[in-house]
């Protein structure tokens, strides 16, 4: 077994209850097992009992997969994460403050257990639009500091917002992405979404265009609307982080 390998075997619920309170924020826990899913927040939802596989990462994210597709059915981010037993059931709680969300998750019987220690070196992935949506959807601290995924793709009468995060003190930002270079166009796109959710009532809003450069024109327009920038690079076909333009 590997340094980087901490545990690996079949667990009792009791066992799996003492190894997360071990490793919870020390090391990724991927446990394999039969479990019945509810949320509860900003909406509702409830998974009866199937096997999954549950991941939590050292900051509080937990997601909980099945069988099919590449999103997790549900899942929770920079979470406080508790056990508690009742019978042969382990209860897992991971739940946010801000905005108000908890996950319970309800393991039953035996599970399969893997801990490990993971890197987070960086990370490059190939440069379509879509590609770089994506990487921002799993890294929006790059966007802001306090930023946590909302959405991606959100419908509008004007369009589809590439991503909506929300930041500090409950603001929403909305982002709009560009491979290459963002023109006056991408700008006033960006303003129109801004403007749409001002006309539903959210007054703390902010717009960020996401690009490798931005023509002239576009960039005294975002400080004329109060649009922020921010820069990407993309280079033989990969999109590097926190570059600086």
């Amino acid at each position: 077994m590997g340094e980087k390998i901490h545990y690996r075997g079949s667990v009792r619920p009791e066992e799996l209850h003492q190894l997360v309170r071990k490793w919870f924020k020390h090391a990724t826990i991927l446990a394999l097992g039969e479990c019945e899913v509810e949320y509860t927040g900003r909406a509702s939802s409830k998974a009866s009992g199937s096997w999954r596989l549950i991941i939590i990462k050292e900051d509080g994210t937990v997601l909980v997969h099945e069988s099919v597709g590449r999103e997790p059915i549900n899942w929770q981010p920079n979470s406080h994460v508790t056990t508690q037993l009742e019978g042969d059931t382990l209860i897992l709680r991971a739940v946010r403050s801000r905005p108000r969300e908890e996950l319970i998750i309800r393991l039953r019987g035996e599970c399969e257990v893997l801990i490990a220690k993971l890197g987070s070196g960086k990370f490059v992935i190939s440069g379509t639009e879509k590609d770089i949506i994506e990487f921002l959807a799993n890294n929006p601290r790059i966007i802001d500091e306090n930023a946590e995924l909302v959405s991606k793709e959100v419908s509008t009468p004007h369009g589809r917002i590439d991503l909506v995060l929300r930041g500090k003190d409950n603001t929403l930002i909305l982002v709009e992405v560009k491979r290459d270079l963002a023109d006056v166009e991408a700008v006033f796109q960006l303003r129109r979404y801004v403007e749409y959710y001002a006309r539903l009532g959210m007054s703390n809003v902010r717009g960020v265009i996401v690009a490798q450069s931005l023509t002239p024109a576009a960039r005294k327009l975002l400080g004329d609307f109060g649009l922020d920038y921010r820069c990407i690079k993309v280079s033989g076909g990969n999109v590097y982080e926190k570059e600086v333009c």
